[in-house]
């Protein structure tokens, strides 16, 4: 094996909300093994599916969460003979990552406590709703009502000048509750990994998806911690106390683009003025009342800062997308077009650096294509080794190994 972690053995009994850190780990050389039971894991059953036809090893949702793991399929939850293969397993690992509810692996003799009284240098992680404890700890989840209860929700939508008023707050999509749960689950193994490296001393992570997405609310608490203010959502931008002008426009060929940071410094805004007036727009640009920084920010709620949103909104309307992107990056501003699937799929920049990896499964004709790399090691480079197992497609070869 290649990658950071290639000497490291997982053992994941884990759904939806563990996954993608044991993706996390997997994908940087770790031997992940996924202990399945009969039925297979729940996620399994998530769509999309291969040419729409439901299937154990048909989920593209499940293929790209599952990369370079092994599939083991143990009925352990029923068998006694099953459940001592288990737990021989992790007697051979070093980090046992789990997101059943508190108490559950205990309730069928799979006591994650114990055995690291018995296995001083095991590190286990478990990825719950609400934690290990207190008075919510066994309360259930979905990716959306934990977006809701940790605070991202809140400040996730559309400006109500764009929307009926009271219009209810959006859910992102793509498990980002999950996903950024499973993100601070990472951080803490590896931590815990650095603290056995010194001590040879295992532990228990315990990350809370709850907590991991109320530090993660941007401004929201801040602005209600500093000014007992509640912030306001807004379309394709930050919310905030109050509104500001606009940071996505529409363009000529029915695009959008987001633009970011108008006339926040003077050498850039003088780039922009001398664009938009050699194509006949923003020609009062040059007055001196535009010369305040401070006066052009979004925010401020000044005159002149209405004024660029009105003629931004002009200039926008005249060009097509690419135009601005492409203007707007030659000029140094952090500006970018709303993009579809298909053109992300298309960007020349990814495919030059090689970001998508292809992969075959059930049900293809051909092997498709999904991301891959989100970081380069320059010694332990990032590999695709296996795609994302059939369901008990390892069983005999990893039981082969303990046996």
């Amino acid at each position: 094996m290649t990658g950071p972690l290639a000497d490291l053995r997982v053992i994941e009994i884990c759904d939806a909300p563990g996954q993608y850190a044991g993706k996390l780990l997997a994908d940087m050389g770790a031997d992940v093994i996924k202990v399945e039971t009969p039925a297979g894991s729940s996620a399994r059953a998530v769509g999309p599916f291969v040419k729409d036809i439901p299937g154990p090893n048909r989920s593209l949702n499940f293929w790209y969460y599952n990369t370079n793991k092994r599939s083991v399929v143990l009925d352990w939850e029923n068998n006694a003979e099953a459940k001592a293969t288990l737990l021989r397993l992790i007697d051979g690992a070093d980090l046992v990552l789990e997101d059943r509810a508190p108490g559950e692996l205990a309730s069928f003799g799979i006591d994650l406590a114990a055995l690291r009284t018995v296995q001083p240098d095991l590190l286990t992680c478990s990825i719950t709703p609400f934690g290990q404890d207190g008075p919510w700890a066994q309360y259930r989840t979905t990716d959306m009502v934990s977006l809701a209860a940790g605070g991202p929700m809140n400040m996730n939508g559309y400006s109500e000048a764009d929307v009926p008023p009271n219009t209810p707050p959006i859910h992102g999509k793509g498990d980002q509750g999950y996903n950024t749960a499973c993100h601070f689950a990472l951080h803490g193994i590896l931590a815990a990994l650095f603290h056995r490296d010194r001590t040879g001393q295992g532990q228990a992570v315990d990350c809370s998806i709850h907590e991991a997405l109320s530090s993660t609310t941007e401004v929201g608490l801040p602005y209600w911690l500093y000014h007992k203010v509640n912030v306001i959502r807004q379309t394709g931008r930050h919310a905030a106390g109050t509104v500001t002008e606009p940071w996505y426009f529409p363009t000529k060929d029915n695009k959008g683009v987001i633009l970011y940071g108008i006339g926040r410094d003077n050498s850039s805004w003088a780039k922009l003025v001398k664009w938009f007036q050699e194509e006949g727009f923003g020609a009062e640009f040059s007055d001196e009342r535009f010369a305040s920084v401070a006066a052009r920010q979004p925010g401020r709620g000044s005159p002149v800062a209405a004024e660029i949103s009105a003629e931004v909104t002009r200039f926008m309307a005249a060009h097509t997308a690419e135009e601005i992107y492409r203007g707007g990056q030659t000029r140094d501003q952090a500006w970018g077009v709303v993009r579809t699937p298909e053109e992300t799929l298309a960007d020349e920049h990814w495919h030059d650096r090689g970001f998508f990896v292809e992969v075959a499964g059930e049900g293809v004709d051909a092997p498709v294509m999904m991301p891959g790399a989100p970081y380069s090691f320059s010694a332990t480079p990032w590999e695709l080794r296996l795609p994302a197992p059939k369901l008990g497609e390892h069983t005999e070869e990893v039981l082969a190994e303990i046996w």
